[in-house]
């Protein structure tokens, strides 16, 4: 088991979620085809967001080096930067020289679909282009891409993943940042650069403005018609919005479903009509939530490998996490990717194989599940139960954040006549005023362990 203190993430409003609006709450889509897909999407339930880029090459799970704040140690330089630490514009040169010997030599995407559908995911989202521009896709805008002759990669990674993983029967979506780092337009290099935002005045130059708007959108246009059915267009960057940044974003969802009718768009951290869905970021809400919401964890420390034996957090922890997202009526997003060289470490690899062992048992209380009736309350002496609701049929879970889970007895209100342990063997129940008394015994599966809970 792996200590959790060394795997503590960034913290949230650092880590990009800054920026956005306002809360004016949630807003339901008025298109019937989009508020369609998205009940679909809700009961995909758990799907996995890969991250890989020249990030990934050096060491780090994102393109936060390249900021120009200290905001912690995820915007700290690569070590390995072998000018001043104070040089800002020496590293961003040599950051993006990284993409030349950026390689991943052992990617294998068909490798990484299969080690996510036998976990139990139904749907993956792949990071496209992340802050620092570097496309990992064929993009015909920029030559700052995998497939170019001076790219490592010279490979279409995108291609690679979407089919691959579709292959396994995941369906698929792009993550974009709507921040450049790399385009003149938004950070002008001949003055100073001072954050995430862009560096110029706007009003004095709407045509240089405008010129990275329609980048913006042509890049997002190309994905859209050239790599297949997207189930969501997750937008990253929450700070890129009206007014300090308007990037177009009407625009931008009636040309996603010009090209892709119905598609999911999420506009992250900029609350209103086109975040069809909400994205908190490596928390989990203490509440039921109701509107379409989708956690977002890491697997690791980082929102990808950092080293070829790089630790991942506790099997016990993400099936947690897993039954109080669902429980609260969310969609679990897992956070993993590669190494520099493409390689799926051991530790990830495991954790995947165990949470579909889990799921293989359990699944069915879990996927398309919805939160039970907040009326319901289930009470043990030893775990923590959470209750999700699925076609009439209601399943009780009991967690002990720890690989082996012991007997407890479990209190519900309702009467029910018998339980059902996944895995196990049937229950018999008492009930008296109104509530059910349950001996559970020892779980016959490890992180937690499942009750199908049957009526009178």
């Amino acid at each position: 088991m792996t200590d959790n203190a060394d795997l503590d993430p960034a913290e949230l409003e650092a880590a990009g979620a800054l920026g956005g609006s306002e809360d004016p709450g949630y807003q339901w889509p008025t298109d019937p085809l989009v508020v369609k897909n998205l009940k679909h999407w809700q009961d995909l339930t758990f799907g996995v967001i890969v991250h890989w880029g020249i990030y990934s090459a050096i060491g780090q799970g994102g393109s936060w080096s390249l900021h120009r704040d200290d905001l912690g140690w995820f915007t700290d330089k690569a070590p390995q930067f072998p000018g001043d630490p104070n040089d800002d514009a020496g590293y961003q040169d040599w950051y993006y020289d990284q993409a030349k010997t950026f390689r991943g030599e052992d990617f294998d995407a068909s490798e990484w679909a299969h080690a996510c559908a036998d976990a139990g995911m139904t749907y993956c989202v792949f990071t496209s282009k992340h802050h620092d521009g570097f496309c990992m896709y064929d993009s015909g805008y920029t030559n700052l891409k995998a497939t170019s002759e001076s790219s490592g990669l010279r490979r279409d990674i995108l291609r690679e993943v979407v089919d691959a993983f579709r292959g396994a029967g995941l369906e698929t979506g792009a993550y974009f940042s709507k921040a450049d780092w790399s385009h003149a337009c938004y950070w002008d290099r001949s003055k100073r650069i001072h954050d995430r935002f862009h560096n110029y005045d706007l009003e004095a130059q709407p045509e240089r403005w405008q010129r990275f708007v329609d980048f913006t959108m042509d890049q997002i246009t190309e994905i859209l018609s050239n790599y297949g059915p997207m189930n969501v267009l997750w937008l990253d960057a929450g700070w890129v919005s009206t007014p300090e940044e308007p990037i177009g974003i009407d625009d931008i969802a009636t040309r996603a479903r010009e090209i892709q009718p119905g598609i999911i768009v999420v506009d992250r951290a900029v609350h209103g009509p086109h975040e069809n869905y909400r994205t908190p970021e490596q928390e989990i809400p203490e509440d039921i939530l109701d509107y379409p919401w989708e956690a977002c964890l890491t697997l690791t420390k980082e929102w990808c490998s950092l080293s070829p034996d790089d630790p991942a957090k506790p099997t016990s922890l993400i099936i947690a996490n897993l039954i109080k997202i669902v429980s609260r009526g969310g969609n679990y997003l897992l956070g993993i990717g590669p190494d520099a060289t493409g390689h799926m470490p051991d530790s990830v690899r495991r954790g995947l194989r165990e949470i579909g062992g889990w799921m293989d048992v359990c699944g069915e209380g879990i996927m398309a599940a919805r939160p039970a009736d907040p009326e319901i309350s289930a009470q043990g002496d030893n775990l923590e139960w959470y209750l999700t609701a699925k076609d009439s049929h209601l399943f009780a879970w009991g967690v002990a954040n720890e690989d082996v889970v012991g007997a407890d007895r479990l209190v519900v209100e309702g009467e029910y006549r018998q339980a059902r342990v996944l895995g196990g063997p049937v229950l018999e129940t008492q009930t008296r005023d109104g509530r059910t008394v349950i001996e559970v015994p020892a779980s016959p599966t490890q992180y937690a362990i499942g009750l199908e809970l049957i009526e009178h």
